[in-house]
């Protein structure tokens, strides 16, 4: 598996109340003018996050915002035998204060939906091609 298949199967396959959660919160972001616009040369997305550089074992997923920088890495690694290692850390860069009450409060839940989405990647669901499986 390569890292872009594992972060399009983890937000693709994410719980219920995970994807409730980032629906809701892309939808607040808007109301109160938080949007992010993602770089043009970033076209491609996965989930609803642009994807910005890719390889066989590492995908960066983010945007900048005015209020904060977000990241997500997935990579990829050999595991034991004929397995892999399957990682996903979030960075944040928080600009100002907003940026800052933002994650303080994202914070409880980042801590639950990462591994929600890990999860994700070893459930049967949706491939690459975004067809389900």
């Amino acid at each position: 598996m390569t890292a872009a298949e594992a972060a399009l199967r983890a937000l693709r396959n994410a719980s219920g109340w995970v994807q409730s959660f980032l629906e809701w919160r892309n939808r607040v972001a808007a109301i109160i003018g938080l949007n992010a616009a993602s770089h043009p040369t970033h076209s491609d997305l996965i989930g609803s996050i642009p994807m910005m550089h890719s390889d066989d074992r590492e995908t960066v997923l983010g945007y900048d915002a005015r209020h904060l920088h977000f990241r997500i890495v997935v990579d990829v690694r050999e595991g034991p035998a004929d397995g892999q290692v399957i990682g996903m850390t979030t960075l944040v860069r928080r600009r100002n204060t907003v940026g800052r009450l933002c994650f303080a409060a994202a914070m409880p839940l980042l801590t639950a939906i990462v591994p929600a989405l890990l999860r994700g990647v070893a459930r049967p669901g949706y491939g690459v091609s975004g067809e389900r499986k």
